[in-house]
């Protein structure tokens, strides 16, 4: 259809062409109208050239852009009653973004009808980070968004506090500010440890429109013993730990068995040692 509307705006182009220079050719006195008609086609062929190599964008281009954009908008941001929203939704309010991190709905005795209390956490640039409190009856609506999350390949570190990544779809890259990954100072350091494996893992990004919002690990990665200090001979009827290193530098709590060189895996959420890939 696109296809069909823009040959359709070239030939009305091109009839408005032929017109005009049908009238100018009668106005520099052709003798009738079959030769001014000649003299008019001979003016518009490098016109009619120019636009079967470039053919004109359809009226309508703008207009579906516009509509499609709109429907994009529409499927990100939806209405939601107060009651009805959970720990982690992201929402909008007064043109900053924030994400549920408490979620509380105090039903009324009676014909009360109670109250909701949601504890806040701001995502917006600017205030990243604070946290506010909001409270609202039922029946009050809010704005929820959905978000938009890419993967990237995690590369290299460059400095003390940039990760760069890559979309292997497009090859493009990244930088990172290692802030932006969530789980604080235990996230970081993982993300150091990333960059010694042998394959190193995606890291999830989360978008809002063109903003980076947060950046976050796998659940769980594979990673090396590098150093490994000896444990307590002495017999126990609880399990023992000892201290380990990561190739990176990161200390982690392992199980007196594991030795240097063992594989392990560790939680991204808390760095705690799950179990020892055999």
């Amino acid at each position: 259809p696109s296809h069909s509307l823009t040959l359709a705006n070239a030939g009305m182009m091109w009839r408005g062409v032929v017109t005009r220079c049908v009238a100018q050719a009668l106005r520099l006195g052709a003798r009738d109208s079959a030769a001014a008609v000649d003299e008019a086609a001979a003016a518009s062929l490098p016109f009619r050239r120019s636009v079967l190599q470039n053919p004109p964008p359809s009226p309508l281009s703008g207009r579906l852009g516009c509509a499609q954009h709109l429907q994009q908008q529409q499927r990100r941001h939806y209405k939601k009653d107060c009651v009805d929203v959970r720990q982690g939704n992201k929402i909008e309010k007064d043109g900053k973004l924030y994400e549920i991190v408490k979620f509380e709905h105090t039903r009324g005795m009676a014909r009360q009808t109670g109250n909701v209390q949601l504890e806040l956490r701001e995502l917006s640039k600017g205030g990243r980070g604070n946290k506010s409190t909001l409270r609202m009856r039922p029946g009050h609506t809010l704005e929820v968004v959905r978000l938009d999350e890419k993967a990237f390949r995690v590369l290299y570190l460059e400095g003390s506090g940039t990760l760069q990544v890559m979309d292997e779809s497009t090859f493009d890259q990244l930088e990172l500010d290692l802030d932006l990954f969530e789980g604080g100072e235990t996230q970081r350091n993982l993300v150091k440890e990333c960059t010694f494996m042998e394959e190193p893992p995606e890291v999830s990004v989360l978008y809002h429109g063109e903003d980076i919002l947060s950046c976050k690990l796998p659940m769980t990665l594979e990673l090396v013993v590098d150093k490994a200090f000896g444990g307590i001979s002495k017999q126990s009827a609880s399990a023992r730990e000892k201290d380990s290193f990561l190739p990176g530098g990161t200390l982690i709590k392992v199980p007196e068995h594991v030795e240097k060189g063992d594989r392990i895996v560790v939680d991204t959420r808390d760095g705690t040692f799950i179990r020892k890939v055999s």
